[in-house]
């Protein structure tokens, strides 16, 4: 059997988020693009990495897809000894046979954020990978939505309910309709869409067809539309994976009263409600008034191009 063989049977038997199963990297990157590393012994399979391999501008590097949260490595712990440490020792075996994998692909730069089960970073830091803390907010229980919303603050539930009454009608909305709309909201930045239309139609079409995923933007009264959320899921959790108000109607607060939609949502699947939150002190602020519980991930990343290393501590002196 092949990598991805062994990899789409593995995700049949493991818990894989929604972000590395097969079909996701197919939808967003193409099925040309990735590909999938295996830990195995006597036919088992103990863990799996897939990973994107981009080559850009002279650097060849393994990094995050576009609307890609997280990735990285996936530890098979049915596999695993119950001895804390003997899992520690399995952790760490699995670890450096993944960065043995990683060191001798001859990368310029290796970078992927872990979702959030993966906490052991201690091997990844031995062997000199920097390690950066993130965090996300997760509401872990929203079986009962009256403790849910007891637990989000005076302001946001003011705001939910501001976004609420300013808002016609909550629906779904096509692909091109979504890019067109998404867009406005990194232009007001500055900034490019950190995905193509084509991957974003690519991946909007493939959620649909995997009953994992959902996108709803807020409707006024002439149908102009105030604000866009793409919501995705898999066995463990509806996740916030892009969205945001027009500038034009910041105000209304009709994104909060989406995301709290997606709460709901998450409430009917009987799932936990992922924010994917942000180190962004303003997008930290933001999620953190939901009342989910602060979750650390972490993003793993180790240069192996000195022209690289150098060019990033020349812009480093540049911003003192």
């Amino acid at each position: 059997m092949s990598n991805k063989e062994l990899f789409d049977k593995f995700c049949k038997e493991v818990y894989v988020c929604i972000y590395s199963q097969p079909w996701w990297l197919d939808a967003i990157i193409g099925a040309d693009n990735w590909d999938v590393w295996i830990y195995e012994k006597g036919g088992n399979v103990f863990a799996a990495m897939p990973y994107y391999l981009e080559k850009k501008n002279g650097i060849t590097r393994i990094t995050k897809p576009p609307l890609t949260q997280t990735n990285g490595l996936i530890i098979n712990y049915k596999e695993a000894p119950q001895n804390i440490a003997k899992i520690q020792a399995y952790e760490e075996e699995i670890c450096n046979a993944a960065m043995d994998f990683i060191e001798s692909m001859n990368l310029d730069l290796y970078e992927q954020n872990y979702q959030y089960r993966f906490q052991n970073f201690l091997p990844y830091f031995w062997r000199r990978y920097t390690v950066y803390p993130r965090v996300t907010y997760v509401i872990e229980d929203t079986s009962d939505m009256e403790k849910v919303e007891a637990g989000i603050t005076n302001k946001y539930r003011r705001n939910i309910r501001k976004g609420q009454k300013n808002l016609f009608r909550i629906g779904e909305i096509d692909a091109d309709t979504f890019y067109t709309e998404h867009e406005k909201i990194f232009a007001k930045q500055d900034l490019p869409v950190p995905f193509t239309r084509e991957q974003w139609k690519s991946l909007y079409a493939a959620a649909y067809e995997h009953e994992a995923g959902k996108v709803i933007a807020a409707y006024d009264e002439n149908d102009n539309v105030m604000s866009v959320l793409f919501l995705c899921w898999d066995d463990d959790a509806v996740y916030l994976d892009a969205g945001g108000p027009m500038p034009e109607y910041a105000k209304f607060e009709t994104y909060e009263a989406l995301v709290y939609e997606g709460i709901k949502l998450a409430h009917e699947k009987g799932l936990k409600f992922d924010f994917e939150g942000s180190v962004v002190k303003q997008i930290n602020h933001s999620f953190r008034e939901y009342g989910g519980r602060p979750v650390e991930y972490y993003r793993f990343r180790k240069v192996f191009n000195p022209e690289i290393i150098r060019k990033e501590a020349e812009e480093a002196i540049a911003r003192l």
